[in-house]
């Protein structure tokens, strides 16, 4: 079966990307980054709508999930961890206000794994009665790329939130069948002295190799190595032909700000299976 799914601060699509894959149908996208704009009509053929706050829920078409990667610079180790006192740290009760009418099966959030510690768990707290209150019940669980095939070692929160009415009996974060050990040698067909890579970020290129700022400088066969373009597309997970941009700085960025794609295809798997066993258990009572 095919569901349907609005991509709130997509960015380039990273779950539009996993989701299409699965024969499912992406009826909104929203991101205030215009430049993102092209690259994800280019990619997925339809073109972001701007600003979440000019959206309005009635002109949404029906839709079963919400999938949300809403900004993490309030929380992230790279920001100044205002939390909610950003601006855009409130632009997660946007989400909310969008739940509020058009009540989606589930709803995925994605987020930095720092949110969950920011403000000693008060952010995490509040962020978590919001969604409670709309009436789902929270699953969520910080993922590590490297467990998963991909050898970086980015890390992300995710909180899969389930409406309370719909029944299912999957662990949603069992994960084990999809844990994969590779190298990033192996991945990337050179001899790289390190196992992992650094996590791709959008600043700090070129640092010393030594540097803390350091990200995309290795050694390999002895010699030092910068990550291109195709190295970085290929660790979060994009195919060679996904189209970034013309301009260097931009694909960085992209790359830089985006969700590895391993994340969201495991997290599609997942709720997929949760939305058939919710059907099937309808399906039971008749």
């Amino acid at each position: 079966m095919s569901y349907k799914f609005i991509d709130l601060f997509c960015g380039i699509g990273s779950f539009h990307y996993s989701f299409d894959k699965m024969g499912w149908e992406c009826v909104l996208a929203s991101d205030n980054d215009e430049s993102t704009h092209d690259v994800y009509e280019k990619n997925y053929g339809m073109r972001p709508v701007g600003d979440i706050y000019d959206i309005d829920p009635k002109d949404i078409p029906a839709y079963d999930v919400l999938c949300a990667g809403f900004p993490c610079q309030p929380f992230s180790n790279a920001g100044k961890h205002k939390g909610l006192d950003d601006k855009r740290g409130v632009l997660f009760l946007e989400i909310i206000r969008l739940m509020n009418v058009g009540k989606p099966k589930i709803v995925v959030l994605e987020n930095v794994s720092g949110l969950k510690s920011h403000d000693n768990g008060q952010t995490f707290r509040i962020i978590c009665e919001h969604v409670e209150n709309e009436g789902y019940t929270i699953h969520y669980k910080v993922l590590k790329c490297s467990d998963y095939g991909l050898p970086q070692m980015r890390k992300r929160l995710f909180m899969v939130c389930v409406r309370n009415d719909i029944k299912h009996d999957i662990d949603i974060f069992d994960l084990k069948e999809y844990e994969k050990e590779m190298t990033l040698s192996e991945y990337l067909n050179k001899n790289f002295q390190k196992k992992h890579a650094y996590t791709i970020r959008c600043g700090g290129a070129r640092s010393p190799i030594t540097s803390k700022q350091n990200w995309d400088g290795y050694f390999v066969d002895d010699k030092e190595y910068r990550l291109t373009i195709p190295d970085a597309k290929k660790l979060q997970g994009f195919d060679e032909n996904f189209y970034l941009s013309d301009s260097k700085k931009n694909a960085w960025r992209y790359l830089g700000n985006t969700i590895p794609t391993r994340f969201t295809e495991l997290i599609g798997y997942k709720v997929r299976a949760l939305l058939k066993s919710n059907e099937q258990s309808y399906q039971n009572m008749d």
